[in-house]
């Protein structure tokens, strides 16, 4: 193969998922940074726990977002160099898809802690849980061992399961979440309508981690030779904190749906 052909193949598969990936990572954590500027503004009353949540889902997005950055930096270079090109991550890209896997864990335990306080029961809660745990370790083992698009064939198993687990996990705790608040309906019409729109929201974004890690999934399986279906798993971890923010920051939202807009500061929320 000719050094021109290489270049475009090297191109091709690995720099320009790693330049898309940057770029929309770019777009989703500033999405974040606005969301968290409101949230901090908004509820000064939560517990604790939740705003150090909604700081280390932060600082997890800006450690990932720099060293992807630095990754797409490496790599390109790399062309202008005189190196050899091969179909390799650098040392810095691949920490920052190891942090992919911690906020993610981190944004679907609150789900899950959440599901627990509308259920009231732990047998569903603790599924979920065992699921994003497996989920969590099986990221970092892939995310440890992707430094070759080849290689990774061999962990084919682990990845196709790992975005299984991903889609379940997600679809159950969405599902049960919705089940559970249809199931507290008091029967008033302001009530009711709060709920839906609830329940509306907690399907909308569910829906949204679901097909990402879906799609993931089919590129995966129609293009094995490439880093292109990296670009979806590395943007997961975007899309996960943007929905705890979302989540979040909707209380505002449905305080005024409610028509109380005083509530709105009042809306605290406690993990205990």
């Amino acid at each position: 193969m000719s050094d021109t052909a290489t270049e475009v193949l090297y191109i091709t598969t690995l720099v320009g998922p790693m330049v898309v990936s940057l770029v929309l990572s770019g777009v989703l954590y500033g999405c974040a940074l606005v969301q968290t500027h409101v949230y901090y503004e908004l509820f000064p009353k939560d517990d604790w726990k939740l705003r150090a949540l909604v700081a280390l889902e932060m600082v997890l997005q800006t450690v990932q977002l720099i060293l992807l950055f630095l990754g797409v930096w490496e790599t390109v270079m790399t062309i202008y160099s005189g190196d050899q090109m091969t179909s390799t991550l650098v040392n810095t890209a691949i920490v920052g898809l190891v942090f992919s896997g911690p906020s993610a864990f981190c944004v679907q335990a609150f789900f899950i802690f959440r599901l627990h306080s509308f259920s009231q029961r732990k047998p569903l809660p603790i599924f979920c849980s065992i699921l994003i745990t497996i989920q969590l370790a099986f990221t970092l083992t892939i995310s440890a061992s992707s430094s070759e698009a080849i290689a990774l064939q061999k962990w084919r198993g682990f990845i196709v399961s790992t975005l299984f687990i991903a889609i379940g996990a997600d679809t159950t705790i969405a599902a049960s979440m919705s089940y559970y608040l249809k199931g507290s309906k008091t029967g008033f019409r302001q009530t009711s309508r709060l709920i839906d729109r609830t329940v509306l929201y907690i399907v909308a974004t569910g829906m949204v981690t679901s097909l990402t890690t879906l799609s993931a999934g089919i590129t995966f399986y129609a293009i094995p030779n490439t880093f292109t279906w990296l670009v979806l798993g590395i943007l997961e971890a975007g899309l996960y904190a943007n929905s705890l923010l979302a989540a979040l920051n909707a209380r505002a939202w449905l305080a005024r749906i409610s028509c109380d807009p005083e509530s709105v500061n009042d809306t605290g929320i406690s993990i205990t």
